[in-house]
């Protein structure tokens, strides 16, 4: 038999197996704290309708996930000593930590006026 008539078919039954391997799965739930404000981080103020951002914080396995994602580790002068290892994306505004218990948290915000992503944590 012609190999090349084979092509279409061994293409068919190797769809499921390419397109199990692109699946990246269902959304997973975490838990997360978050704050709305107004002013900076370092000094929030109450929320107004021109001035109103939000902040998140994640921890666990969703945040090591991230972690994980993100590298490499970066120099960070608030951390310097403590054993911690931190990393960032986005300018600064996508921080993530790991602790020396072994403990993960990300950071991140938003301005909810402009939809710019901003930092979520602070030195």
């Amino acid at each position: 038999m012609n190999i090349q008539r084979l092509y279409p078919f061994i293409f068919l039954l190797a769809s499921p197996v390419i397109a199990a391997d692109t699946d990246p799965g269902p959304y997973l739930q975490t838990a997360a704290s978050y704050r709305i404000y107004g002013g900076e981080l370092g000094d929030p103020t109450a929320p107004r309708p021109n001035d109103k951002k939000v902040a998140f914080s994640i921890e666990g396995p969703a945040a090591r996930q991230i972690f994980d994602a993100i590298g490499p580790d970066q120099h960070d002068p608030c951390t310097e000593g403590s054993g911690m290892r931190v990393r960032r994306k986005d300018h600064e505004h996508l921080t993530c930590t790991l602790s020396d218990k072994n403990n993960y948290a990300c950071s991140f915000g938003f301005d909810l006026v402009s939809g710019k992503s901003i930092g979520g944590s602070i030195c």
